[in-house]
């Protein structure tokens, strides 16, 4: 009898279910709601009003970031398809893909311009790159990891946004960055294009903007 008890008993103790692990439902969250953002027809562009609201969203969390030196945050995250807007297919096909009109349309609102630059400025910052300045932050003024993190995809992006909404002074900073990760670091800056279906190179991609 006893042990048929202590059978029991264990039969119980290992059915009883256990306690979600706080990290897990965080992480849980988190997937749901990049999924959630990521729900989008691949085969079509997303829109003007859900590209504005999506950058909005963003931009609040880049400015959260930014303000606790949560650089890393920068890092992590995946927002390139609409911080970056830009006339190209992507993983995401065309959904962030600018259609002509539309890129013609919001380059002459100023305020959507002008969230797209604050954007650019500090994902780049949390590469330690003052993108008004031309140059690397000072030492003394940039915490540690606020460096360079081998996103050159990101930075092709970033810079060709800046170009397509005639931001010239930003599109140029963000050219000596590229040229400085180049020469100082001696990273080639190759990424994958979609619309190459193949290798590409940041700079040699600009220069082909600038030839056209």
């Amino acid at each position: 009898m006893s042990q048929s008890t202590g059978i029991n008993k264990q039969t119980s103790e290992s059915t009883k279910p256990s306690l979600p692990n706080p990290e897990d439902t965080k992480r849980e969250k988190e997937t749901t709601y990049i999924d959630t953002v990521l729900e989008v027809n691949d085969n079509e562009f997303v829109g003007k009003e859900r590209l504005r609201t999506q950058i909005d969203e963003q931009l609040k969390e880049f400015e959260t970031w930014y303000a606790n030196g949560k650089w890393l945050d920068f890092h992590n995250h995946h927002y390139d398809w609409w911080m970056f807007p830009i006339d190209e297919i992507s993983s995401r096909g065309k959904a962030y893909c600018l259609p002509p009109d539309v890129l013609n349309e919001l380059k002459q609102d100023k305020n959507f311009v002008d969230k797209l630059r604050r954007g650019v400025k500090l994902m780049v910052s949390s590469w330690g790159w003052d993108i008004d300045a031309c140059r690397n932050f000072d030492k003394d003024k940039r915490a540690d990891k606020q460096k360079w993190s081998y996103w050159p995809v990101r930075l092709y992006k970033a810079g060709k946004c800046m170009w397509l909404f005639g931001q010239n002074d930003y599109y140029k900073s963000l050219r000596q960055l590229a040229e400085y990760i180049r020469d100082k670091d001696k990273e080639k800056l190759d990424y994958f294009s979609h619309t190459k279906n193949g290798k590409a190179n940041v700079i040699e991609q600009w220069d082909e903007l600038e030839r056209c």
